[in-house]
């Protein structure tokens, strides 16, 4: 029997019930015994993991306390007990929920024994339930990183798509996490507990692409000793992730269209179509609305895929975003490599932001690690930088090219102004660009007049930046 199995006895009759007290806690359980359906009720916060209940007690039954602690507590399990002539009953309440029923009288060694596989199909339905919470905080929409206005959008649509089963494409720049959408999709969705497959075309030789998706059968070809199951298959009540479609080949495009059309998959040399349940999800890096154009990828197959879209913005386009990026990854890197967080000196922060990241999110967490990993102190400085970035920032006058004789009020004036302006006027998003409060910013556009003097603010910007 395993350790810490918790189980209450609910049984109107006394002597049975400490019976059953008794041999179950030989059997090494914890065991709380009531004598009433009220009673028992009074335990459903104590982490019971099998009630064992008598199906007949006066007016409130055991198939009565199972409806009632469901409402509650619907992972515990219920084993009804039950005189033969109530059988019918106890099938009845296995259909409402109940685990399990045995007859009385009870022998003790059918009772250990099924109490047993009770308590482990407890604690693997919570072992299962615990990892599909994991999985929701890895991979939900909190795993997203950004507060900026393009990624608000962003937000705005898995929300929407999650929950249907339309096709989606998502459209970005290497690195820009368009993976991680995929999975936000999956994990937002009813389909949340179905698998999740990703196949990455431009990974798979173009031979072998046709047989990775929809499988083969033995001795479909050279080497095809065994059959094996596609990607389709495998995905099948889930969710299947086909990343970089661009690099689809022409002549395969119309067999990826026939099967999303009609959701049936023919293995390579087979003949028999394979019906499958999948819900479909593509990315590109590539610009596929110029290989439309261009007669490189096929318009219908593209207006299949293209239910939904998603488009990323680069990094350079969310430079507000990258200060929150980076305590995102500096948490999780030293959590992966088990090391106490390092600092960031303000100067390298301020590099950081002003980098273009050619390779995006990605490019940014590699970098960080880098940084994390050269340190030798507890304080990441500009020495610590990766040499790019260095140079791209010595050579970049975003913020060096300040006109002369103009004061810190001139500089403070444009911040606000242009934050204002990004924020179409929204004085409290503007004020969490900045890092101030409301109150602060009002007091601010008061001191220094820019609600009248706007456009002279804007002819001081065009002085200060390149």
């Amino acid at each position: 029997m395993n350790a810490g199995g918790r189980v209450l006895v609910v049984e109107d009759n006394g002597t049975e019930r400490r019976a059953l007290v008794q041999l179950l806690r030989t059997a090494g359980l914890t065991v709380y015994g009531a004598e009433s359906p009220d009673k028992a009720l009074g335990y459903v916060d104590e982490n019971i993991d099998v009630v064992l209940s008598d199906l007949q007690m006066g007016q409130v039954s055991g198939l009565d306390l199972l409806g009632l602690w469901k409402k509650r507590k619907p992972e515990t399990h219920f084993i009804l007990l039950t005189g033969h002539s109530s059988v019918s009953t106890a099938v009845e309440a296995i259909k409402a929920g109940a685990y399990d029923y045995i007859t009385k009288p009870v022998i003790p060694e059918e009772l250990t024994l099924l109490m047993r596989r009770a308590i482990d199909s407890n604690r693997k339905d919570q072992e299962i339930e615990n990892l599909h919470r994991r999985l929701d905080r890895k991979f939900g929409l909190s795993s997203i990183v950004g507060q900026s206005q393009p990624m608000q959008d962003v937000f705005a649509r898995i929300q929407r798509a999650a929950p249907v089963d339309s096709t989606v494409l998502i459209l970005g720049e290497s690195g820009t996490g368009k993976e991680l959408v995929a999975q936000a999709l999956h994990h937002n969705s009813p389909r949340k507990k179905g698998p999740f497959v990703l196949v990455n075309i431009a990974a798979v030789p173009a031979t072998l692409i046709e047989s990775e998706l929809f499988g083969h059968v033995r001795g479909a070809f050279t080497g095809a000793t065994d059959r094996r199951i596609g990607r389709f298959e495998q995905a099948d009540g889930g969710t299947l992730f086909i990343d970089e479609v661009g690099d689809f080949e022409l002549p395969l495009q119309a067999k990826l269209l026939r099967v999303l059309e009609s959701l049936t998959v023919a293995p390579v040399g087979g003949s028999e179509d394979r019906r499958v349940d999948v819900r479909v999800l593509a990315a590109t890096s590539r610009d596929i609305h110029k290989m439309v154009a261009q007669e490189t990828f096929r318009k219908d197959l593209f207006y299949r895929l293209n239910v939904v879209t998603i488009n990323l913005p680069p990094l350079r386009q969310r430079s507000e975003d990258i200060p929150m990026l980076i305590d995102h990854f500096m948490k999780e890197i030293s959590e992966s490599r088990r090391a106490a967080p390092k600092k960031l000196v303000p100067e390298v922060v301020r590099q950081l932001v002003s980098y273009a990241w050619p390779g995006n999110v990605r490019e940014l967490r590699n970098a960080l690690e880098s940084m994390m990993v050269l340190c030798e102190g507890d304080t990441i400085t500009e020495a610590d930088l990766p040499e790019r970035i260095r140079q791209d920032s010595s050579a970049s006058t975003s913020w060096h090219a300040v006109a002369d004789g103009l004061r810190i009020e001139d500089l403070e004036c444009l911040a606000i102004n242009r934050a204002l302006d990004q924020c179409k006027g929204n004085r409290t998003r503007a004020a969490e660009k900045l890092g101030i409060s409301v109150r602060t910013l009002q007091r601010k556009l008061r001191q220094y007049k820019m609600m009248e003097a706007s456009s002279q603010s804007r002819k001081i910007g065009g002085d200060i930046l390149t």
